[in-house]
């Protein structure tokens, strides 16, 4: 532990300063023009974040999706599709044409996504600009939507959209690896808008507080709450509403980047959180995962065993879980004000980008 305290932090304060004089000149790069950033005929909105996971910018896409697809605008969603198989190959997937490809083919959150919207394209690979060109020619969308994009900078933003995590803020506000940022705060400068995720998990008093007072920032805020929309069997077979649960005993079972935010939402409701099972973002799950489980189930005697629908894209291959595993299902409801800014979005910006493009 003397060695932990002398040592180990100031050498991953030291990296960190290292990591940003490096992120800092890339993104200096980038505005010199000596590094290019492409740009293509499609209007393209990006969710990203500042910090490593967590900050809930599947469900906004997701979101983004649903929202374009309410005033009739085709949307095609792009993603690097962390964690999949053959990640070199750019792949092509569309949930109406096939729902039997392995999920590890396209990584869990871009299945989820495409799985949520089963007539939307969703493109995976590693460069942003060459999926957007593959996805021109073979859909024409009216709108790309890019997942996790903010730090990919090769490709020019029409909406650049900044997540923060109202649970985590920004942490310790450094760098990694000694702190959770990917790139110093000020580049939220980069940003068209900012959205407070989980805004109904946590104050965001604290952290609008830093984004206006400290940070002085000028571009438009809004809080988003991520609510529970139902419960669903993983078999499909049978649902459940948030009452039904009220009171009930629970095992929560998650492999997710905060799941202190998955256990803080269920209490919010009332219910009994006799234990938790937590594996690592993005987890892989094997036959020992399963068992370990089912351990749980029947050593703590849950009412109900619980997850989230990302981690049900993965556990689904397993039929023994079935009849024991419920997924949590997941709306964002926006403030008041997201409605105005994106209406003038619309009727603005995308129709003159659609017009010069």
């Amino acid at each position: 532990m003397i060695f932990s305290n002398k040592f180990v932090k100031p050498l991953l304060f030291l990296i960190s300063l290292v990591f940003k004089t490096f992120v800092l000149f890339r993104i200096h790069a980038y505005k010199k023009a000596w590094l290019k950033t492409n740009r293509v005929k499609t209007p393209v909105i990006s969710v990203g974040n500042l910090t490593v996971g967590g900050t809930g910018k599947t469900p906004v896409v997701d979101f983004l999706v649903r929202e374009f697809q309410r005033v009739q605008k085709y949307p095609a969603i792009l993603s690097r599709g962390y964690k999949r198989k053959n990640a070199a190959i750019q792949q092509r997937f569309r949930f109406c044409e096939d729902n039997t490809i392995d999920p590890a083919f396209f990584g869990d959150e871009p299945y989820l996504l495409a799985m949520r919207n089963p007539e939307v394209p969703v493109y995976v690979g590693s460069s942003r600009t060459i999926t957007a060109h593959s996805a021109e020619e073979n859909d024409n969308p009216d709108v790309l939507i890019l997942d996790d994009a903010y730090q990919h900078l090769s490709i020019h933003r029409d909406l650049n959209l900044l997540l923060i995590d109202a649970v985590q803020g920004f942490g310790n506000r450094h760098l990694l690896p000694y702190g959770a940022l990917r790139e110093p705060e000020n580049q939220w400068k980069r940003a068209d808008a900012i959205i407070i995720t989980k805004s109904n998990l946590a104050s965001s008093d604290s952290v609008m507080q830093m984004l206006q007072h400290e940070l002085k920032v000028s571009c438009p805020i809004f809080n988003f709450n991520y609510e529970v929309q139902g419960l669903t069997r993983l078999d499909g077979k049978a649902h459940l509403n948030l009452k039904e649960i009220k009171n009930k005993r629970l095992l929560l079972t998650s492999g997710i980047a905060q799941p202190k935010g998955f256990e803080r939402l269920l209490e919010q409701h009332g219910v009994e959180i006799t234990g938790t099972i937590e594996f690592p973002d993005h987890h892989d799950y094997h036959g020992e995962d399963v068992q370990k489980i089912l351990n749980h189930q029947k050593s703590l005697q849950p009412e109900y065993v619980l997850t989230t629908e990302k981690d049900a894209v993965k556990l689904r291959i397993f039929p023994e879980l079935h009849e024991h595993i419920w997924i949590l299902e997941m709306e964002i409801i926006p403030d008041y004000y997201w409605n105005d800014f994106f209406a003038e979005f619309l009727c603005t910006k995308f129709e003159s980008l659609k017009n010069e493009k």
